[in-house]
């Protein structure tokens, strides 16, 4: 049952994603898993009795010792495990998943191989690991083909969306309830995997619909540290403040001396990600409900006006990224990964990735580190964490069976594996006792859609990534964003108003108002 895939074309291994962005003026490659949505669209089809090539895995990286992915043996939170417990050859996961059997076709976004290449062996694992027939489909225009695909009839067993998507599709009857199987589940139903209080965040009238693809962390604060210390700045001793924040991004501006280095880079049309700065002001971003079931939007208040006139005068002096109004997040992140940017708000993950990246360049040349953001008045950081990214069933699914099959073993050690550290033979290999990412597994950070694990009991086989555990550290000020049927339309209103009051437009007093009557207008608010 755990046969594990072994076979590698030698000239699969060729492809390897090179991390040279940070060497050259280029933008810089991003290897996690967001961005292979962006490749052709492809259909991929494995069956388990599919032939195996059987060849030398690659060797591990020789990538100098002073860089960043040289962390490759198992962290210290999980050294003394042994191999199979870390490889989950030691589970049983017949005994564990839902009998099933037959083909499961999978509509997937984030999560899978790099490339059309890896797509095929990451379905093949899937599909060896499972005992399933697996076809991994993955648009380049994953939001518009969900709708398009969902509207036409089209039949998958799995879809992958995030809360927002399922509320909307609740709404339509198009998923499949999963609250009794999910309860029943020897692996999503033990608290031990998933514990009961993440399961209540993504209940839809109190019923489940969906399972998790990974654990939500949260976003935070990267500030790069190799430019803050040739500026005489200790990240360490920064002042959690929007003064203290300034002045240090204007430290970082003078020290470089280039006319396109920017304190700090946004994605202001989707408003992500400013909780770290209304932090200052104590309001937490996005939408809030009340006790008595009323939504308001605490950044579209009077409160909230100390912030935007911060930001405004960032823009003003020069310090703000002007691209911040137009360019996604792939963009802010290529400019911090190239040194662009002093300061960028990304997933906790990210601060990790951004070491990697970064290759020989770390951490002299670069640094990522990750930083909590602002205090409140009551000396409280606030963090948004994600919302979860979710699998989900159509009532129209032809395996269902094989479907949960599948959203059960993401929950295992093994599935974790696959959605980390990726596929054994092409991402890692065991050697001597010792699991090792080989130079194509540290080019993907470990990170096939789920950089880390939706189980609790996970152990997780290699080093995090430079930096990791600190942002994760920060995780306890972090607590979700209300996501609603309106969320999406609570973005585009307060991103809308958002630039035109940076931009000066609209004065502040002016933009808050008509933010917050087009909120109103739009049903997003509710309360008086």
């Amino acid at each position: 049952m755990k046969k594990k895939l072994q076979a590698v074309m030698s000239g699969v291994l060729a492809t390897t994603l090179l991390l040279s962005a940070c060497q050259s003026s280029e933008a810089a490659t991003q290897v996690t898993s967001e961005t292979t949505a962006a490749a052709s669209d492809s259909t991929l089809t494995t069956q388990t009795t599919a032939s195996q090539t059987e060849t030398t895995p690659a060797a591990t990286t020789t990538a100098d010792s002073t860089t960043a992915a040289d962390s490759t043996t198992a962290a210290d939170s999980t050294a003394a495990a042994d191999t199979a417990s870390l490889t989950g050859e030691d589970e049983d996961l017949d005994a564990l998943l839902t009998p099933a059997t037959g083909s499961v076709k999978i509509l997937t976004s984030v999560t899978g191989g790099k490339d059309d290449e890896e797509m095929a062996l990451f379905a093949q694992q899937l599909g060896e690991d499972t005992g399933l027939e697996i076809e991994m489909e993955k648009p380049a225009d994953y939001s518009t083909a969900l709708q398009q695909k969902l509207a036409a009839g089209d039949v998958y067993d799995l879809i992958y969306l995030n809360a927002p998507d399922q509320q909307n599709l609740v709404n339509q009857g198009v998923l499949t309830e999963l609250t009794d199987r999910i309860a029943s589940s020897k692996v999503l139903g033990d608290t031990a995997v998933v514990a009961a209080s993440e399961w209540e965040q993504i209940k839809v009238d109190g019923k489940l619909y969906a399972s998790f693809n990974k654990k939500e962390v949260h976003r935070l604060v990267n500030l790069n540290a190799a430019i803050a210390r040739s500026a005489g700045i200790d990240p360490d001793t920064i002042e959690p403040t929007l003064d203290g924040y300034y002045n240090v991004m204007l430290a970082m501006k003078a020290e470089t001396a280039a006319s396109d280095f920017y304190g700090l880079s946004l994605v202001l049309s989707s408003v992500w990600d400013l909780q770290p700065w209304f932090s200052a002001v104590g309001l937490k971003t996005g939408i809030t409900q009340d006790a008595d079931g009323n939504y308001d939007v605490p950044i579209a208040s009077e409160a909230s006006k100390p912030v935007w006139t911060w930001l405004k005068k960032l823009y003003d002096e020069g310090l703000l990224d002007p691209d911040s109004f137009t360019q996604s997040s792939g963009d802010m992140r290529s400019k911090f990964q190239e040194g662009k940017v002093a300061v960028v708000v990304d997933w906790a993950a990210w601060t990790g990735l951004y070491n990697v990246n970064a290759d020989s360049q770390y951490p002299d040349q670069f640094e990522a580190v990750a930083l909590p953001g602002t205090k409140s008045a009551t000396g409280d950081y606030m963090l948004a964490r994600g919302d979860a990214s979710l699998w989900a069933i159509p009532v129209n699914a032809s395996n269902p069976d094989g479907a949960f099959r599948v959203l059960e073993y993401f929950g295992t050690q093994t599935g974790g594996n696959l959605l980390g550290i990726g596929i054994e033979g092409y991402d890692w290999t065991v050697e001597d006792g010792s699991i090792t990412l080989t130079e194509t597994g540290q080019s993907h950070g470990k990170d096939h859609g789920a950089p880390v694990s939706l189980s609790d009991s996970y152990l997780t086989p290699v080093a995090a990534n430079p930096g990791f555990a600190q942002a994760m550290s920060y995780l306890q000020y972090a607590s979700p964003e209300v996501s609603t049927d309106k969320t999406n339309t609570y973005k585009e209103i307060v991103g809308r108003y958002a630039i035109s009051m940076i931009q000066g437009e609209l004065s502040l007093d002016d933009g808050l108002q008509q933010m917050r009557q087009a909120l109103k207008d739009a049903g997003v608010i509710t309360a008086a």
